[in-house]
């Protein structure tokens, strides 16, 4: 009998629920063995280390890499030679990247800076404020204090005029960020969507498009990103929960499920909670930093099948997930590490800057209509490491206790099975939870076993 692999099922206060497979990515995929498969997440390569700080977030400019480490602005050459430019401040948060014509702009530590290729200055416009976002748009620096939206001068952009305030007057929530989305200027506070479009004159020149403001709003400025041609973000309507959202035509569609909101609402300190975006070739992948864990979506993958393909991310065995901030640039997905001042690759080596992680996964339950059933032998089958390795099983009765493991040596060869001789009675039903480390790609489950009475 074949037990479903992508979508895992457990049991939590009281009632089942969808169990993520943690560093095992979803894919659909016919291969003639099944229509999917679970595999091994990338892990990070180290490229150089002796930074002058942890990573806080990268950009491209003028076809050159641009970190922030610590407080530290740094250029990375394809070489891997870095270049430390000068101070930006570090309030140990994401900083944010954005460019016009002739600089690079930075949102660090509540300021914002401007480097030109040559030197790196500070705005230090009274009338600027505390920087919480910026973006740029048709030759304007906006940012927001969290209450109003401040434009630079046109011709100097390191003025700034004070008649020429703005704000979104749609809901007196706080502005939260701040977006350029389809030559527009998206407001996002903490209830609602404001959008605005650029109309000139003397004053504010940017203006409320009646009708285009979104009943969700974004819990902060790092919980929002661009991916695939529109934007998600965590956050709400007012008074409600916080979810997970897309842009979708105008509106916002949630994505998320009960078992992801409640991760979210469980957060201590939500205003941390980060948003990246990850393309491979046609996949494409939503980040969802927490504190403990990250949360991670194939977007592809749930645009084909029938549920939302999340999955966990972590590194070491139930320790926070250490890459970050990747940036396609150089042929390759350059990561920080949240851990160390050094940075990487994205790479098939599943271990994240020389630690090998644990993966693991619940299969679906397995139920024989209230009947009593004998299970003689679990087999996993796909692609396995062709170096000594073992994989872990537990098995429960109700999806809640898992017994102790057992494991399964395997020595590498190719023709060898990944088979569990079990011989367990089961009242009703049974669930099958796999362990192990490893680059894997597990595309099928089968159980043999028989009924009883």
């Amino acid at each position: 009998m074949q037990v479903p692999v992508l979508s895992g099922m457990t049991a939590r206060e009281g009632s089942f629920a969808a169990s993520f497979p943690i560093n095992l990515e979803p894919r659909t995929f016919t291969s003639g063995v099944s229509q999917g498969q679970l595999v091994t997440t990338r892990g990070a390569s180290v490229r150089v280390t002796g930074l002058p700080g942890v990573d806080r977030g990268g950009t491209v400019w003028n076809g050159m890499h641009y970190r922030v480490m610590g407080e530290y602005l740094v250029q990375v050459a394809a070489d891997w030679t870095v270049t430390v430019i000068g101070s930006v401040g570090n309030d140990f948060r994401a900083v944010g990247f954005d460019y016009g014509f002739d600089r690079l702009a930075i949102r660090s530590a509540d300021r914002l800076f401007y480097y030109n290729g040559a030197s790196l200055t500070q705005v230090t416009d009274p009338d600027l404020g505390a920087v919480k976002d910026m973006v740029w748009s048709d030759g304007y620096y906006v940012t927001t204090d969290g209450t109003y939206i401040v434009v630079t001068n046109l011709t100097d952009p390191t003025a700034i005029d004070p008649i020429k305030y703005g704000s979104a007057e749609e809901d007196p929530d706080m502005i939260t960020g701040l977006l350029r989305f389809r030559e527009e200027i998206y407001a996002i506070g903490r209830n609602s969507i404001q959008v605005f479009q650029n109309v000139g004159g003397s004053g504010f020149p940017f203006q409320n498009t009646p009708g285009a403001t979104i009943p969700y709003g974004c819990i902060s400025s790092s919980a929002k990103c661009m991916v695939g041609g529109t934007f998600a973000f965590v956050g709400g309507a007012r008074d409600e929960p916080l979810s997970v959202y897309i842009e979708n035509g105008g509106g916002a569609l949630r994505i998320s499920n009960r078992e992801v909101d409640d991760l979210l609402n469980a957060e201590a300190s939500p205003e941390l909670i980060e948003l990246e975006a990850r393309v491979f070739g046609e996949e494409r992948q939503l980040l969802i930093h927490l504190q403990d864990k990250t949360l991670g979506i194939a977007l592809g993958t749930s645009t084909e099948g029938e549920q939302g393909a999340w999955f966990i991310l972590q590194s070491g065995r139930g320790e926070p997930y250490r890459l970050r901030h990747a940036v396609w640039c150089y042929g390759q997905h350059i990561v920080g590490d949240t851990q160390n001042a050094q940075l990487g690759v994205l790479s098939s080596d599943d271990r994240h800057f020389g630690d090998r992680p644990d993966w693991q996964f619940d299969a679906s339950l397995l139920f024989n209509d209230g009947a009593a059933f004998l299970v003689n032998d679990v087999e996993l089958f796909g692609q396995f490491p062709t170096e000594e390795h073992a994989v872990f099983l537990s098995m429960s009765r109700d999806a809640t206790v898992y017994s102790r493991e057992v494991s399964r040596r395997m020595t590498g060869r190719r023709d060898e099975r990944l088979r569990w001789q079990v011989g367990v009675r089961c009242p009703t039903l049974v669930s099958f939870r796999f362990r192990g480390q490893g680059r894997y790609a597990i595309s099928r489950c089968e159980m043999n076993g028989e009924p009883l009475g």
